[in-house]
Order: structure tokens, then sequence, then C-alpha cells
């Protein structure tokens, strides 16, 4: 048994990880119970793909309606949300759990670059995400949180890798397995594990049969049913797309002003400072701060090759990501978590300098206080401005919605990509429905073909109020019956009409 000081430093560890926890789980819980917790229809779409893999027989390559992205969660989760019947809470909470798994993830990798102390730190960083990340870990989105743990794990792969004086052929092969597997996920992981993994190429430039061949090998298998798929479909996925306007400087300046200070919770999704601009600034300039004395902490502290995996990662990503159109758009940060556990070890490293010297539990005591501080400039404050607080049942109108078509005895549904998918999930598919209106995107094929082969006057539409739907309806507009259902126009068909 250890000594009484020992104990009495092991409960308090203990007490300190569960009030971390705690915090974490009582901040996404007030999320999803506010109106930032409505169910979208990227999220109802990860609900019905994984529900389509048990239920439908369908085994998708890729995202459908896509030419790129792995639907791994789908299969993942298919058992749990086939058996939740279209619980909105399940799914969510599901996608927090693989957000855990990048927090254990990145505590590996802090651990292996800086030790423990750094390791919880960048741990609790993680696990409280600041700002538009903490409410990006709510949603169910396909490619990010199981990304974020994916990518996270190729990190700590690579920086083991990279310390070995020979490299492990099986360590070399995992390399490439999880950095191909995260390409594979999303394309947008690329941009960080690209320069990373170059990190351990240039340690074992000269080694073909170690390092080399393995990762390579590696590489393929994660993506050999994507590349299969390629090959049989005449490539679509190096087919162009529509690109949205902007530059490449275009895209550095907006990651720099618009991107990482709403991922530090600095800005509104909206784009106001929360502090008001020049405060704001100072917060701002104070994290690159820490983030850099990180990165300069962490090459001083070791002659490991790992330890320029943090500053190349930070240094590359950037551009990286700059040379990738899409990324632009950062009204809601998500793509701010590329670099989150870059930007979060870098943190960690500072903060764990600071308490160096401190015992034990001193240096306990002084975590906790700086995730309370985290908390509080980073998470509390965003929240607030973005009504994070408030109460509400953000995804009342859905189950009005349901109430209203059973009464009516209808079960087919077109209408807005936005709503029919999250009635099709929260109606644990009883109501099939097809997208009909802008944008135009069809994830779920079998839902569309089953509400196409319907006698018209038998489909409901629903749209946002506001929209101009004539178009799009079956029938002409005057045929319709319209009911406003919590703030969604329901348009009746004539077969319910008496």
């Amino acid at each position: 048994m250890p000594p009484a000081p020992a104990r009495r430093t092991l409960v308090m560890a203990a007490v300190v990880a569960a009030a971390v926890l705690v915090a974490g789980l009582l901040l996404r819980a007030l999320v999803m119970r506010s109106p930032w917790g409505e169910l979208n229809g990227d999220e109802a779409y990860a609900g019905l793909q994984s529900l389509g893999v048990l239920r439908d027989g369908r085994f998708p390559v890729v995202m459908d309606g896509s030419v790129y992205g792995a639907v791994i969660d789908a299969y993942l989760l298919s058992p749990l949300l086939v058996l939740a019947g279209g619980n909105i809470s399940v799914l969510k909470w599901a996608y927090v759990v693989f957000w855990v798994l990048a927090v254990v993830a990145v505590y590996g990798i802090a651990r292996h670059l800086a030790g423990r102390r750094a390791a919880a730190c960048a741990a609790v960083l993680v696990w409280l995400a600041p700002g538009a990340l903490l409410v990006l870990s709510t949603r169910a989105y396909m490619g990010y949180a199981l990304g974020l743990a994916v990518a996270t794990a190729a990190l700590w792969a690579v920086a083991v890798v990279a310390d070995q004086p020979v490299a492990s052929a099986r360590g070399s092969a995992l390399v490439g397995f999880l950095a191909g597997l995260a390409f594979y996920i999303h394309p947008m992981w690329i941009t960080l594990l690209g320069p990373v993994v170059a990190v351990a190429a240039v340690v074992h430039r000269r080694d073909w049969r170690r390092w080399w061949l393995p990762a390579i090998a590696g590489a393929l298998v994660a993506n050999a049913a994507f590349l299969l798929w390629n090959a049989i479909n005449g490539w679509p996925s190096l087919t162009s797309q529509v690109y949205p306007p902007g530059t490449f400087i275009d895209r550095l300046r907006t990651f720099a002003t618009g991107l990482l200070p709403r991922a530090f919770g600095l800005r509104t999704f909206d784009g106001r400072w929360v502090f008001g601009k020049p405060l704001g600034l100072l917060i701002y300039a104070l994290l690159i701060a820490g983030v850099v004395a990180g990165c300069v902490i962490l090459m001083r502290s070791t002659r490991r090759a790992s330890r320029w995996i943090v500053p190349v990662g930070l240094v590359a990503t950037f551009p990286a990501m700059a040379m990738l159109p899409h990324l632009i758009y950062v009204d809601d940060g998500r793509y701010g978590i590329i670099t989150f556990p870059l930007i979060a070890i870098s943190l960690a490293v500072a903060l764990s300098r600071v308490i160096a010297g401190f015992a034990p539990r001193r240096a306990l005591v002084g975590v906790l206080v700086f995730a309370m501080l985290w908390v509080g400039i980073t998470v509390v404050p965003f929240l607030r401005r973005q009504q994070g607080f408030d109460r509400a049942r953000p995804n009342a109108w859905i189950d009005q919605v349901i109430d209203r078509l059973d009464a009516a005895g209808i079960d087919h549904v077109a209408g807005s990509y936005w709503l029919v998918l999250p009635l099709e999930f929260r109606a644990d598919q009883r109501i099939r429905t097809a997208v009909a209106g802008n944008p135009y995107v069809i994830r779920m094929p079998l839902s569309q073909r089953i509400v196409g082969r319907v006698p018209a006057d038998e489909v409901a539409f629903i749209f946002p109020p506001g929209d101009q739907p004539p178009g799009w309806l079956y029938l002409p507009l005057e045929e319709y019956r319209l009911e406003d259902l919590g703030g969604v126009i329901l348009y009746l068909p004539p077969a319910t009409i008496t």
C-alpha cells in the first residue's frame, strides 16, 4: 500500500479528474438543451446512414451525395441507433464518446512528448473544448469527432516512430494506416497529418524496408475500399467541384481573423467579439503567445526528433489548409478542429512549465485553477453570447410535425433538406422523406425513391417560413392546407383535407 501522502495525492487527482469530467459533461448537456441542440440535416444524415446499414442492408463506401468522406461512423453506431429508435440524445452523445477517444489520444501523445503533467493539461483543454469547438463536440457530424480521434492517434504513432533509432515496421505500418484512415474519413485531415508524418519520413528517409514500404502499405490498406470504389466508378473523387470564391491569401486571413478566434471562444458565430474587440484581441494575443511559448519549451526540453511534430505541424498546417478552397468557410469554427490537438499540447506544455516546481498536490490545484480560468474565459462567455445556457426544447418542432402527420395519416414527406432528414430520423423511418428544395442534396436515395413512387396527393411538404416552394410542390399550391407547426410550414396534401 502506498504511503499516506501518496494516497492523498491519488485521491485528490481522482477528485480533480472527476470534477473536470463532470464539468465537460454538464457543459455539453446544457448546449444540447439550448437552441444549439437542434438536430440539423447533416446530423440526421449520420443517424439515417447508421440505421441504413443494418435496417436496409446498405454498405456505402463514401457519404451518399458526395465523392469523398468515409461512413465508418455509421458502421460503428448502427447497432446502437437501431435499438435507440430515433433517439436524438443517443445520437449526439455517441459522438461525444468519439470526442472522449480523442481526449485519450491527446493524453497519449502529450505524455510521450512532455510527460504526465503536460498530458493531463492537454487532456483537460481538449475535453473542456473552447467556444465553437465545444458546440462542435455535441454535433453528430460524420468525419469530425471520429476523425479527430483517429488523426490524434496518428500523431501519437508518428511521435513514437520518429523517436526510434531504427523504425519499427509495425509502427510504420500503424502510422500509414492511421494517417490513411484519417484521410479517408475526411480529406481535411491530410493538411495536419501530411506535415507531421513528414517529420518521421525525414528521420527515416533512407529506410525503405522498415519505414517507407510499411507506411505506404498501411495507407493503401486503409484506403483500399475508397480506391476500389473510385476505380469502379471512373474516379469521381478527382472530378472538379464548384469551389467557393477566395484566394490562398484570403483563406489564410480568414483562418487568423475568423477561424481561430471562434475556436478560442473569442468571437461568436456571427462574428461579434465576445469581450469586445480590444480585450478580445489581447486575450487572443496571449493565447497565441502561450502556443508559441509551448513550442519553444518543447524544442528546448529534449533532443528527440518528436519535438518537431508540434511546431512543424502548427507552422505548416494552416498553409496546407489554405490550399483547400472549401475550408474558407469559418462561420461555425468547425475547421478549428484540425489544429486543435497541437494547440492544446502547446498550451499544456507552457502550463506544465509554470507548475513544474510545484509539489504534486499543488500542481493538481494549479491544473484545476487553470481549468476554471479556461472555462471562464473561452467557454462560458461564448455560450452566454450564443444563448448556450437558454433552456429550450430545440427539437420540439419535430415531434409536433410527427404528431400532426400521424393524425393526418401521412407517412411520406418531401421538402427542405434541413427539415426532412431530422424528421425521418426522429420518426425512426416510420415516415419516409425526400429532398425537394435547395440545397438539393440526395443523401438517402432509398427514401427518395420510396417517396417518389407515392401518389402526389398523399405526399406532404415541409419548408421553413419564408421559403418559396411552389416550384417544388407536386401539386398546385392552392390544393394544400398550410399549417405553422413550431416555426416550420407544413403543406398537407389533398388526400388529408376533408
